[in-house]
C-alpha cells in the first residue's frame, strides 16, 4: 500500500512529497509548515517540456540520510537525490537523461511552487550589493512593470531573472517572516556555472515561484545532465543577517578566497588613497581636465587627504561609445595621446592616483577595427547564431566572448595602451563583476556550447594576463562585486547602496531597503568602493549615504564635485562632512582595510533624523526617518569586535545598541571594543 506522503529530514528542516507522483507538497520547521503546490523540476527538450505529472512511473527509495525520487517512462527518466547533510542544510541533486531521438536543453530543479506567508514577509536578493524587499508578491513580482534590465527583470510580465555569475552577485536568497520562519535557499558551486535564479509571480496562489535554471555543457546534444553541484535549503529563525552568516561559512571556503587581505600585498597606492573621487553620473566632468585637475586639488587640499581618481571621460569622448579603440582618429590627430599622458605625470607629481574607464565586455560594431579584426568571430552568439545587442543602448555595441583567446588578448592590449603606457595607476574593467553571465552557441570558440564554467574560466584567463601587463602594484577594478573575481580585483566598485539613483526603491513603492551583503560576507577578503554619494544632493542625503556607507565598509568615495559646486551654498558644510568621514577612515584604516562588517546591531534612541529625495521615476519623494545614532559591529584581523557608530544630529545623543548605552557627540563617530 502506498502511503500519501514521504517525509525527510532528520534535524529541524524537513521535506514532504507526494508518495504517488513525487511533487513536493511542504517544507516543515518544527511545528510550521509552508504549503507548497506540488512541482519540483522540468526539462525542457528539443520535442519540448517535461513534468514530473507526465512521466509514467514513479518510484522512491528511502533510509536516514537519504531520499532517492525516480521518475521514468519511454521520453525520459529523471532521479532526484536529497541528502541529509547533518549541517540543518537538506542537499538536492537531479540527474536527467533522455531517449536518444531527444536531448536536453535546460533542467529548472527544484521548482518550489507557491510561496508564501500570511504575515508580513521579505526577500533578500543578492543583486548587486543586496536588496531587501518588503512583502515581495505585492510590491514587487505582480507589477506589470517594464523594468531596466538591470534590475533582473525576465522576458516575461511578473518574472524576475538572475543570471550567475554577476547578474547576482552571490548565490544564495531568503524568503522570510520574522513572526514564522525562513527560507534560505543556495547553490553551493565553488566552479561558478552558469545558471538562472528565477522569482516569479504565481497569479492563481498570490504567492511566488522559485525556480533554479540549470544549463547542460553543450546543450540541446546531449543527452543526459548531471547536477554538478548541490541546491541547498534550510528553514532557519531569524532575518536577512542571519542567512547572509549561514553562506558566509560556505563561501570563505572557496577557492576565491584563498587569501585574506591582510596576507595579501594589497598596492602601495590603494592603500595609502583616503578618499575616492569617482565622476560615474558626471562623465562630462573628466572630459574637461583642465578643470577635473583644479577641482581634484582643491578636494585635495581641503580635506588634507591622499587623493584617487576613477576616471571617466579621459579619452574625451563620449561614454559607451568607440570601445575598444576609446580614443578616436582625430583626437589622435590632435596629439591627445601625448597630452593625456602629460596631464597623468602632473597628477603623479601632486601625489594624486588615477584609475580610466574602461570595458572589458563590449565592442562597438561601428567602429573601424570591428571590420579589420573580424570581431564578430569573437562575440557572444545566441541559440539562432546572431548577435545578441547590449540592452542599454540598442544598436552598437555587442558583448564578447571571454573565453576566445582573441578578445582576451585584445583586452590585454587595452591595459598596456590605456593604462601603463598613458600613464595611470591601474585600470577599471567595466561590466565583469556586474553584468550576467551569457549563454555562448559559437561552435568555433574554445568553450561548451551553452552552459558550463567557462564564462568564469574565461575571465580569469583574460584577468591573468592583464595582471601580467599591469604587474601587482597597479590597481585593478570592476564594476559591481560579484564573489567569483574576489581572487582577480583590488577593488569592486559599489554603485548601488544609495537609494535616491537607482530605481530599484521606486518600483518597489518604496519597500526595498539595500543591504550591505559584500561587506558582510567578504569584508576581509575584499574591497568596495564608489557608492554614488553625489556633492549635488541636499545636504542631509549627502551626510546620510557617506557616513553609512563608511559604517557599512565602502571605502570613502565622492561623485563630483565640479568647480561650480566647490563654491556653492552648502560646499562648505559638505566638505565638512566629507573630512570628517574622510579623518575617522584615516584613523581606522587598518581595520576598514583589513576587517569586516560582522552585523548591524538593534539601535535605540530618542533622537531621530530624517532625509527627503525625489523616487528615481515617478513624481513624488520619498521620506526616510531613521534613529540619528547609526551603529555597526565590526571585527579586526585579530578577531577583536569594535562598535563603531556615528550621530546624524545636531546635538549629543544616546542611544542603545545590543543593550548597550552609548552616548555619541553631535555629528560625531564613535568607536568602542564589543
Amino acid at each position: 500500500m502506498i502511503t500519501q506522503n514521504i517525509r525527510f529530514g532528520t534535524g529541524k528542516t524537513q521535506v514532504v512529497f507526494d508518495a504517488r507522483q513525487g511533487c513536493l507538497q511542504k517544507l516543515c520547521y518544527g511545528d510550521l509548515e509552508l504549503a507548497l503546490a506540488g512541482g519540483l523540476w522540468r526539462l525542457q527538450t528539443r520535442e519540448g517540456m517535461l513534468l514530473p505529472e507526465d512521466m509514467e512511473k514513479f518510484s522512491y527509495a528511502l533510509t536516514s540520510d537519504c531520499l532517492q525520487l525516480c521518475w521514468t517512462d519511454s521520453r525520459a527518466t529523471v532521479t532526484v537525490t536529497v541528502c541529509d547533510g547533518k549541517d540543518s542544510k537538506l542537499r538536492w541533486r537531479i540527474k536527467a537523461e533522455t531517449g536518444e531521438s531527444d536531448s536536453l536543453s535546460r533542467v529548472c530543479f527544484p521548482v518550489l511552487t507557491g510561496l508564501s506567508f500570511e504575515e508580513d514577509n521579505y526577500l533578500l536578493i543578492p543583486w548587486q550589493n543586496g536588496h531587501l524587499i518588503k512583502n515581495p508578491v505585492e510590491n514587487f513580482l505582480r507589477k506589470k512593470l517594464s523594468l531596466p534590465f538591470w534590475l533582473g527583470r525576465g522576458k516575461h510580465s511578473g518574472e524576475n531573472d538572475y543570471e550567475y555569475p554577476a547578474s547576482l552577485s552571490f548565490q544564495y536568497c531568503a524568503f522570510y517572516s520574522p513572526a514564522s520562519v525562513g527560507c534560505y535557499l543556495a547553490t553551493e558551486d565553488g566552479e561558478a556555472y552558469i545558471k538562472t535564479y528565477t522569482f516569479a509571480y504565481n497569479e492563481p496562489l498570490q504567492a511566488m515561484d522559485f525556480v533554479l535554471t540549470h544549463y547542460p555543457e553543450n546543450m540541446g546534444k546531449v543527452q543526459s545532465y548531471e547536477q554538478p553541484y548541490d541546491f541547498v535549503l534550510q528553514l532557519f529563525e531569524g532575518e536577512w543577517q542571519e542567512a547572509t552568516c549561514i553562506y558566509r561559512r560556505w563561501a570563505t571556503r572557496q577557492k576565491w578566497c584563498k587569501t585574506k587581505l591582510v596576507e595579501r600585498s594589497l598596492p602601495e597606492k590603494l592603500v595609502r588613497t583616503d578618499l575616492w573621487r569617482i565622476n560615474h553620473n558626471h562623465y562630462d566632468h573628466g572630459a574637461k581636465t583642465e578643470e577635473y585637475f583644479e577641482t581634484s586639488l582643491r578636494l585635495r587640499d581641503a580635506l588634507q587627504c591622499n587623493l584617487a581618481l576613477h576616471w571617466y571621460g579621459w579619452n574625451k569622448s563620449k561614454h559607451d561609445l568607440d570601445y575598444p579603440e576609446y580614443i578616436r582618429d582625430d583626437r589622435r590627430a590632435e596629439g591627445w595621446p601625448k597630452e593625456l599622458k602629460e596631464w597623468n605625470r602632473r597628477f603623479d607629481e601632486e601625489g594624486i592616483v588615477k584609475i580610466p574607464y574602461t570595458n572589458a565586455r563590449l565592442w562597438e560594431e561601428k567602429t573601424r577595427s570591428w571590420k579589420e579584426e573580424n570581431a564578430k568571430a569573437f562575440a557572444i552568439k545566441n541559440e539562432k547564431g546572431e548577435l545578441p545587442l547590449e540592452p542599454w543602448m540598442g544598436d552598437g555595441l555587442r558583448p564578447m566572448c571571454p573565453a576566445t583567446p582573441m578578445w582576451q588578448e585584445k583586452v590585454r592590449d587595452l591595459c598596456r595602451e590605456y593604462s601603463l603606457e598613458a600613464g595611470f595607476d591601474g585600470i577599471y574593467l567595466d561590466q565583469v563583476g556586474s553584468f550576467n553571465a551569457t549563454l555562448c552557441f559559437d561552435e568555433a570558440h574554445p568553450h561548451p556550447v551553452g552552459g558550463g564554467s567557462w564564462w568564469n574560466d574565461g575571465y580569469h584567463d583574460m584577468l591573468r594576463q592583464a595582471r601580467e601587463v599591469l604587474g601587482e602594484e597597479a590597481i585593478i577594478t570592476t564594476e559591481s562585486n560579484c564573489e567569483t573575481y574576489i581572487d582577480a580585483f583590488d577593488l569592486f566598485l559599489i554603485l548601488d547602496t544609495c537609494f535616491q539613483t537607482f530605481g530599484f526603491n521606486d518600483y518597489s513603492g518604496g519597500n526595498a531597503v539595500p543591504l550591505p551583503l559584500f561587506s558582510m560576507i567578504y569584508g576581509d577578503y575584499a574591497l568596495g568602493y564608489g557608492s554614488v554619494c553625489k556633492f549635488e544632493n541636499s545636504t542631509e542625503t549627502f551626510e546620510y549615504n557617506f557616513m553609512r556607507n563608511l559604517l557599512w565598509g565602502i571605502l570613502p568615495c565622492v561623485e563630483g564635485p565640479d568647480a561650480p559646486g566647490l563654491q556653492g551654498a552648502s560646499a562648505e558644510e559638505k566638505l565638512r562632512i566629507l573630512k570628517n568621514g574622510v579623518d575617522f577612515y584615516k584613523a581606522n584604516k587598518e581595520l576598514f582595510l583589513y576587517g569586516r562588517l560582522c552585523r548591524i546591531p538593534v539601535c535605540e534612541s530618542g533622537s531621530k533624523s530624517r532625509v527627503t529625495w525625489d523616487l528615481f521615476e515617478s513624481n513624488c519623494q520619498q521620506v526616510e526617518e531613521f534613529t540619528s545614532v547609526m551603529a555597526a559591529i565590526w571585527e579586526d584581523a585579530d578577531g577583536e569586535r569594535f562598535l563603531l557608530a556615528y550621530n546624524y544630529s545636531d546635538s549629543e545623543a544616546d542611544a542603545t545598541v545590543d543593550g548597550r548605552s552609548i552616548t555619541v557627540a553631535a555629528k560625531s563617530f564613535f568607536k568602542q571594543t564589543f
